[in-house]
């Protein structure tokens, strides 16, 4: 079992932390290359939402539920179910902790602390560049399965594959113990770098 902390340094709603905390778990269950996949989360809200019960009409929750449908469909299967908070108590204990106490707990837990919301990264920057790059083999391998003809350079590319995902068509590098990583264009790049230079980002 891999346990797992997450601390929001920033002002945020109940339901939206709960959207934050299950992109960050399902990018753990990603990282460790799971298939098949049981969401439980004791928000009964963002569990219909992802089981297609509620509409999100709140702009925010919008877009967290288009990251979260954009990550589960990497998955083989997924169900989701809602489990009461006081049925949930490995989860709620872990929420209590501070990083001193984690560091003192018997077992190893990852713990991870956002800055940013991870609606606020994924559209930071806009799309500027649409020439043809080190993404595009990527991205199509992850959309229809393509690889290269040569055997030698096909189980490269599916071997470097595995360490990327596409949400919302955008490609992201994952990481187990930080946030995804969007992947730049050339001018992407540029642009970004000239945003962060100009104190825009």
């Amino acid at each position: 079992m891999i346990e797992y902390a997450l601390k929001l340094d920033f002002p945020t709603m109940n339901n939206e932390a709960e959207y934050e905390a299950l992109i960050a778990e399902l990018g753990l269950a990603k990282a460790v290359r799971a298939k098949n996949l049981k969401v439980c989360g004791d928000s009964r809200l963002v569990i219909a939402q992802i089981n297609r019960k509620f509409e999100a009409k709140d702009d925010t929750m919008a877009k967290y539920l288009r990251v979260v449908k954009g990550i589960l469909t990497q998955f083989d299967e997924w169900y989701a179910e809602h489990v009461p908070r006081e049925e949930n108590t490995t989860t709620d204990v872990l929420s209590q902790f501070t990083p001193s106490e984690i560091e003192n707990y018997p077992r190893s837990i990852y713990f991870q602390v956002l800055k940013t919301p991870t609606i606020h990264v994924i559209n930071l920057i806009a799309p500027v560049g649409l020439t043809s790059c080190w993404i595009d083999p990527i991205k199509t391998h992850l959309k229809t399965g393509w690889l290269p003809d040569d055997a030698q350079e096909a189980h490269k590319q599916s071997v470097r594959t595995l360490r990327y995902s596409l949400i919302e068509g955008l490609l992201y590098k994952r990481f187990f113990d930080i946030p995804y990583l969007k992947c730049l264009r050339p001018l992407e790049a540029k642009e970004a770098l000239k945003q962060t230079h100009d104190e825009i980002c």
